[in-house]
């Protein structure tokens, strides 16, 4: 077993039917993967964690709906390059939108059965970008849910932010600060006995989240819903969920991008930016709704699921 893999074996043990797996992306970099559920189900849930966090950033909603479903589903999540256990690219490579929409397309081709996709804040622009680079794959999707999603990238970072002067540093360290903080407020009730989401990325002025976020920001900061991604999406059936207290992306964005998307859209009182982990059963409900959607579809089909 690989290092990495050990890694996110530890990270999962307290998901006793999750098994650690190794996706190889098409350029050769090793992703750190989890399944949780069976091998071959009826039906997948594939997670896209955001910016600052990682695949641990889901525990507590694949946990509550691994028991809501009696673990009859297989819930996959997986670390993005350079972040978490996956490898980073090497020194001096630059990651771009397009490198990370041929990861996802990747860690999909091990979803099994009905797959429901869903992501989280700047990821829903990766999910945009990839319905627009595989619209056929797109549209074969059970379901779409976007918790706090946007139709555009939702900051308006300093045009010098990515140039490496002290000037620089300074403005990138107060904009991590700044994110971290409206990431995980207002307080969250933790109803779970997991890691605050803070802790997945050690602390926010270490130097490495700090040329991670730049690393982030430079892939999603030009990122936005164009016209053919959201004709694409348009024809799978869409969830949007998002907090009415989210000061990263406020609720009209969500909603905005709901309207274009022509998805379902609901907010929940009380709950900021990190509303699936915070309130991982009301964040259950969109998945399940998607999945009855896709249960339907295939009953009226001659299949299962």
């Amino acid at each position: 077993m690989s290092a990495a893999n050990a890694a996110h074996e530890h990270r999962s043990a307290h998901h006793r039917d999750a098994s650690p797996f190794t996706i190889a992306a098409p350029d050769g970099l090793r992703l750190s993967a989890a399944r949780l559920g069976p091998a071959h189900p009826p039906a997948s849930v594939v997670y896209v964690h955001a910016m600052l966090t990682d695949s641990t950033y889901w525990t507590p909603l694949t946990e509550c709906l691994h028991q809501r479903l009696e673990g009859v589903i297989a819930q996959i999540v997986y670390d993005q390059r350079a972040h978490g256990t996956s490898e980073h690219p090497d020194p001096g490579g630059r990651t771009i939108l397009p490198t990370l929409v041929d990861d996802l397309d990747t860690v999909l081709a091990h979803a099994h059965g009905a797959v429901v996709l869903v992501a989280h804040s700047v990821a829903s622009l990766l999910v945009q970008a990839w319905a627009a680079q595989y619209p056929r794959r797109a549209r074969a999707l059970a379901g779409i849910v976007f918790f706090n999603g946007c139709p555009e990238f939702p900051w308006c970072p300093t045009p010098d932010i990515h140039a490496k002067t002290r000037r620089s540093q300074r403005a990138a360290r107060h904009l991590l600060e700044e994110l971290t903080t409206y990431l995980f407020e207002p307080p969250l009730r933790y109803r779970t006995p997991h890691r605050s989401p803070f802790d997945a990325i050690g602390g926010a002025t270490r130097l490495e989240n700090l040329d991670a976020m730049l690393a982030d920001l430079a892939v999603y900061s030009g990122a936005a819903l164009t016209d053919e991604a959201a004709s694409v999406l348009r024809a799978v059936p869409s969830w949007v969920l998002t907090g009415q207290l989210d000061l990263v992306v406020v609720p009209s964005r969500s909603q905005h991008l709901a309207e274009r998307i022509w998805g379902d859209y609901d907010s929940v009182p009380d709950a900021g930016h990190s509303l699936p982990y915070a309130e991982p059963a009301k964040a259950c409900e969109p998945i399940l709704a998607a999945l009855e959607v896709a249960y339907r579809t295939q009953q009226q089909h001659g299949g299962a699921v």
